[in-house]
């Protein structure tokens, strides 16, 4: 029934959000007057476009309709789809995007796993500030392959991080920025449905570093 609606929700709002993109880009070209506020216009609708979308994958994924799918994966290959995802992001704050190489496999789901790494990325970039650094690197454990994102950005309270990933949780802290709080929500529920986990260690004003953990491809 939730399923439902939500698709439901889902297919009824892409025409008028489509319309309000459109528009609102219509009416940034054509005028020069209040361009402050059509931003804002445009910006919403972004905001209300990656809060349904998310939505639905998260309402897919926890009902089975979505499922992951781990198999022998490159860490590399995974590495290059984030960096091409961000790195015009990264550039427009000046931000050094560093993917570290590694010849490392684990068992996942590439796509999947992506959409998990690239919503920590997404965070690491927007808390970090301007001519700063965002690192992804990965190491090998015994039965694990620990992929670390780690930024000098604005960092977690202690007391906080196990709040982080709750669904729909957003801190006061960075309640100026744009965002809907299901993020890193949706992530653990990716990494933790292909029997991975996610660790978390941060420092207020000192950065943080959220370590992926994969199970480790197996050798034939």
């Amino acid at each position: 029934m939730i399923q439902k609606l939500i698709s439901d929700i889902a297919h009824q709002t892409l025409t008028p959000i489509s319309n309000l993109k459109v528009y609102g880009e219509i009416l940034s070209e054509v005028s020069n007057e209040n361009q402050e506020e059509i931003a804002t216009i445009l910006e919403q609708t972004e905001k209300l476009d990656f809060l349904i979308q998310s939505l639905v994958k998260l309402s897919r994924m926890e009902s089975g309709i979505i499922a992951v799918h781990p198999e022998d994966t490159a860490i590399a290959q995974m590495f290059a789809s984030v960096q091409q995802q961000f790195n015009v992001k990264a550039m427009e704050k000046d931000i050094s995007l560093n993917l570290f190489d590694t010849d490392l496999h684990a068992m996942c789901d590439a796509k999947w796993t992506v959409e998990a790494l690239g919503n920590i990325v997404d965070n690491a970039i927007k808390y970090t500030s301007c001519g700063e650094n965002v690192q992804i690197k990965a190491e090998q454990y015994s039965f694990f392959v620990k992929i670390d994102i780690i930024d000098d950005g604005i960092g977690i309270e202690k007391e906080e991080i196990p709040k982080i990933f709750g669904r729909f949780y957003r801190s006061l802290s960075v309640a100026d920025q744009p965002g809907v709080g299901i993020g890193l929500f949706l992530a653990r529920e990716i990494i933790q449905a292909q029997k991975g986990y996610i660790k978390v260690t941060s420092k207020r004003g000192k950065g943080s570093t959220f370590s992926v953990f994969l199970p480790i491809a197996k050798k034939e």
